[in-house]
């Protein structure tokens, strides 16, 4: 079967218009600007909320700005310089004049009364995804749009669109005819906002019954294009790792993605992804990086999109910090992910009222258009996994970081991959098997909650037979449907069992040394002390041949000084131990070691963790280098061909609080590949200047006399 266009590596630009933006609406301007940066698929507002065309729909909402056509002209202009051209739909609700003409497609909740989104701009009602505004009205407009305007795919914008339970007519007959029960009632008023409500036992249930409702809308919006040809894409979004509350109530995530959208679109924002409080404004560095990774480890088959911006979703009028955008972007394309520009106000990003975003996305682009082919079939290459629970996510992760229980872990453990220049990617839980694990140096399991029977004798084959592993907290604690077990489901590997108590170590904590040789202190010299933070299970070994490598201290009084001590700091209670279960290396944190090198940052935590990692991989990587920490050193792998790999690195040096404002070059900086046998065949610089590779001694030596922002190249084995 030939391959289709967005199989390929894409480079999107997305304006979403404002209804001014319709005035002189200039297409040969707009493909313009795409060519200047080298994009090659525009993605323009279409309908829904309002229309962008002459739509002769019963539930019509022409702009009034709209004099004639835009989009016949503009797929004119886009197809003839080469381009595709996506229309966005969004079936988010209606305003109340529309609402009226038919109120019986929507939602109700259980009051009888009809769902509204509140928004500052305008108040919406809103369907549900059993509703005939999302489904036959949906696939009729998607249809009209389709046979009467030459696009080349459909995206569905804002299409978690039903948060809240529904108890329309539709919802309560198919819940139902589906379950043999009433819907379950919500126990107080405002519910609407409170996703907890969906926290409660009456409605474990109805989670399940609703995400099936969204799957089917998604494949029945799906169907809907595919009638026009294979060629025709359909896609809506989907957003990072972290994000629980959108999985949670609209019970749609990269899962959906994976069976339903021709190409795998996450939006992450640089500026969307911050805490309630506004305490981190910018999100990491490299979170769109990482979901990259995800993405990749979730559908290696379908093209990685990132959906971000020069401008954010949060002040969408000026442009995100201008340095800090270029690195965001550097770092999802060092590990194969596409970009698709977002943008929130103008014609383009050259014709609006800020500016200074304009053509940033060029030099990504740029190196996306130039390296296609080896961008398009690649995954990253991974030493270690890191272990993703969706369930443990959906209970645990949350936006705000001071609440989450599950996010944190992953990040802490990014950053210590990251600032030692380990190669990793994702294992979702979905994908886990013992054949998903072969070749795997090391998976690293963070605080992963819930686990099934079978999910758990997976992983101790894989440690039996070889692999390595790294547990943390509670992980494999409850099983699949949230019971707590009465021991750890992995005890025997972990070599330790749980006493049932949880002691709160957050503050004036430590870790007793009780293993000076242990390789997980090396580096370690004059303390008999590690520092502690969160919280600690106490656990007692089950195994004499694991080594105890530090013990639980009780808290020492920190005021006043005089009584700031304890009589005893020995316990019986591990926290780090380490040892071999049959063929396999084991490491188990009774506390959250991964979190607090997220949390905290002290050397006590990402070293220890550091050295973990090499206990478990017995320091058998792809690559190794002298760059500091703060340089990101990616590698990708063409999945058709292994033995090509691409090396990427990544130089987010520069001022010490965020945003960044400059980039501080790093010089003479080598990357050593051990060769095992192999031997170069070719290489090709494919971003960057003074990049010198050669064979020595048995390693594969890239050198980079100075590194600026970003530099890549192709490695070829014989």
């Amino acid at each position: 079967m030939a391959q289709q266009w967005y199989q390929k590596n894409m480079r999107y630009l997305q304006t979403v218009l404002r209804e001014p933006d319709l005035i002189d609406y200039n297409p040969d301007a707009v493909v313009n600007y795409m060519q200047h940066v080298n994009a090659n698929c525009l993605v323009i507002n279409a309908g829904g909320v309002i229309d962008f065309f002459q739509n002769p729909l019963e539930m019509a909402n022409v702009s009034s700005f709209l004099k004639g056509e835009i989009l016949p002209g503009l797929c004119d202009a886009v197809h003839k310089a080469g381009m595709k051209v996506i229309g966005r739909v969004d079936f988010r609700g209606v305003e109340p004049r529309r609402y009226h003409l038919h109120p019986d497609w929507f939602g109700l909740d259980q009051n009888g009364k009809p769902k509204i989104g509140h928004y500052d701009g305008a108040q919406i009602l809103r369907p549900c995804y059993n509703s005939y505004y999302a489904n036959e009205h949906a696939e009729e407009f998607i249809t009209y749009l389709l046979e009467h305007y030459d696009l080349d795919g459909i995206w569905e914008n804002a299409i978690g669109f039903d948060y809240g339970p529904c108890y329309c007519k539709r919802c309560r007959e198919s819940y139902k005819s589906q379950t043999g029960e009433e819907l379950p009632e919500v126990p107080e008023p405002g519910y609407m906002k409170n996703i907890k409500i969906l926290d409660l036992p009456q409605f474990k249930k109805y989670r399940k019954w609703k995400a099936e409702n969204a799957d089917r809308h998604i494949e029945r919006m799906r169907a809907a294009v595919k009638r026009f040809g294979e060629e025709k894409a359909y896609c809506a979004e989907i957003f990072d790792l972290y994000s629980e509350k959108f999985s949670k109530a609209t019970g749609i995530d990269h899962k959906n993605a994976k069976k339903s959208f021709d190409f795998m679109a996450s939006c992450v924002f640089l500026n969307a992804n911050h805490t309630p409080d506004q305490s981190r404004p910018y999100d990491i560095i490299n979170n769109a990086a990482s979901t990259v990774r995800y993405m990749r480890a979730l559908a290696p088959d379908k093209q990685s999109v990132i959906v971000t911006g020069g401008n954010g979703t949060r002040w969408r009028y000026v442009m995100d910090p201008g340095l800090e955008t270029r690195m965001w972007l550097w770092e999802i394309v060092s590990v194969g992910g596409s970009i698709w520009n977002c943008y929130f106000n103008g014609q383009t990003p050259a014709s609006t009222l800020d500016r200074r975003a304009a053509f940033r996305e060029k030099d990504a682009f740029t190196y996306l258009a130039e390296n296609a082919q080896i961008i398009a079939q690649s995954e990253p290459v991974a030493d270690v996994l890191i272990y993703y629970s969706a369930s443990t996510r959906d209970a645990f992760c949350a936006m705000d970081e001071k609440l989450d229980d599950y996010g944190v872990y992953i990040k802490g453990i990014e950053r210590v991959l990251l600032e030692n220049h380990i190669s990793y990617s994702f294992l979702p839980d979905s994908e886990l098997c013992i054949q998903r694990l072969q070749g795997v140096k090391a998976l690293l399991i963070p605080n992963s909650v819930f686990m099934s029977d079978q999910e758990i004798q997976v992983i101790r084959e894989y440690v039996r037979q070889g692999g390595g592993l790294i547990a943390s907290y509670r992980t494999s604690l409850f099983d699949e449907n949230g019971n707590q077990r009465s021991d750890f489901g992995l005890a025997d590997v972990f070599g330790m069992s749980y006493t049932g108590m949880c002691m709160d170590t957050s503050n004036d904590s430590y870790q007793l040394i009780r293993s000076r040789d242990s390789e997980l202190l090396n580096g370690f010299r004059d303390t008999e002390l590690l520092i502690n933070g969160g919280s600690t299970l106490l656990c007692r070994k089950n195994r004499e041949d694991y080594d105890t490598v530090t013990t639980y201290i009780p808290t020492i009084p920190n005021q006043p000084p005089e009584y700031a001590w304890i009589p005893d700091m020995r316990t019986q209670y591990p926290i780090a131990v380490s040892g071999r279960f049959e063929k396999g290396r084991v490491v188990y944190f009774s506390n959250g070691t991964d979190a607090l090198c997220f949390r905290n940052g002290h050397e006590d935590y990402t070293e220890l963790y550091k050295n973990a990692v090499d206990f478990v991989t017995g320091r058998d990587y792809t690559l190794s280098s002298n760059a500091p920490r703060s340089v990101h050193i990616n590698a990708i792998t063409d999945r058709q061909n292994p033995g090509n790999i691409s090396v990427s690195l990544v130089n987010v040096s520069g001022t010490s609080q965020r945003p960044l404002k400059e980039i501080v070059p790093v010089r003479d900086v080598q990357v050593r590949l051990p060769l095992k046998g192999k031997r170069l065949g070719s290489s090709k610089v494919l971003w960057g200047d003074n990049i010198g590779i050669e064979e020595k001694e048995e390693e594969l030596i890239i050198t980079v006399d100075k590194l600026d922002e970003f530099v890549s190249v192709q490695i070829s084995f014989a």
